[in-house]
């Protein structure tokens, strides 16, 4: 099968960058032939804000590179995984101009949820489901702490609901668990169009050459509070085991901070690692 993958890379690499990356690789792997159309937040520093913002919307220039793309590639199924924020929603619109097939992974809330997050004052926040426009968010400013960098997440989600894009130009959906697919369907999207595909574990011959002797456990995720790393330290504050944290975030100095504030010698910070290092840790 040919196949375009479509994804908007984070400016840090991040869980969804990874699954992007290794659902790539798999295809490969099982004979699929995979073209990919990318794009790059570090390209946001030197844009316009303005720009940034009206493309969030809507991004023409999106709509008429992929259109010639796919016009030149020719796949029988377009597979998108982040349009945020530089890709844009008009990117389907392009599929269905040829009349190519779109499956849409939902490796975040974005799109029932402007931080993309559920996750508000230290606990699970579902007020903007089910509400057009997700006015919620903006009050309180869920994106990047900002009001107007909130709206513009807003304005996106508000104009293609009213457009009806999810519901008329992707024809698959693909979530990763059964709670994240219930809450998209309480939010409106077509229940017989989601397909939960659970995250897996790539298989790589050195796998069976790890060593399982190490006396410590191992945290590998953002450094961010819906990840819940404040709620690990509190309780590893109780233990006297040993603890391996590789993640970076938004808030990983306040949690080093938190680690130096309560003498926790027993917790380690670790430098990213290629996969076969993190394997091994």
């Amino acid at each position: 099968m040919r196949i375009l993958k479509v994804h908007n890379y984070y400016t840090k690499l991040g869980g969804e960058d990874t699954v992007y990356q290794a659902e790539t690789e798999l295809l490969r792997s099982k004979g699929h032939q995979v073209f990919e159309y990318l794009e790059y937040n570090k390209k946001i520093e030197s844009m316009n804000k303005v720009s940034v913002a009206l493309q969030t919307i809507w991004s023409n220039s999106s709509y008429q590179l992929l259109k010639g793309f796919l016009g030149r590639t020719m796949p029988d199924v377009v597979h998108f995984h982040n349009t945020f924020p530089l890709i844009s929603p008009a990117a389907y619109y392009a599929c269905q101009d040829l009349r190519i097939p779109v499956v849409q992974t939902l490796d975040n809330q974005r799109l029932i949820c402007p931080a993309s997050t559920f996750h508000r004052a230290g606990k699970l926040c579902l007020d903007c489901v089910g509400k057009t426009p997700p006015w919620p968010s903006v009050l309180h400013a869920c994106y990047h702490n900002s009001h107007l960098h909130t709206a513009v997440v807003a304005s996106m989600l508000t104009l293609h609901r009213w457009l009806k894009t999810w519901q008329t130009k992707i024809d698959s959906f693909l979530c990763s668990t059964k709670f994240y697919r219930d809450l998209f369907v309480q939010a409106g999207f077509p229940s017989d169009k989601i397909v939960i595909l659970p995250h897996f574990v790539q298989q790589r011959p050195w796998l069976t050459e790890v060593k399982t002797n190490g006396k410590y456990a191992v945290f590998v995720g953002r450094l961010d509070p819906e990840k819940g790393v404040y709620t690990l330290l509190e309780a590893w504050r109780n233990l006297d085991f040993p603890i391996k944290i590789r993640g970076e975030g938004g808030q990983g100095e306040q949690v080093r901070k938190f680690v130096a504030q309560h003498g926790m010698n027993n917790v380690e910070f670790i430098d990213r690692l290629d996969e076969r290092e993190l394997m091994d840790l």
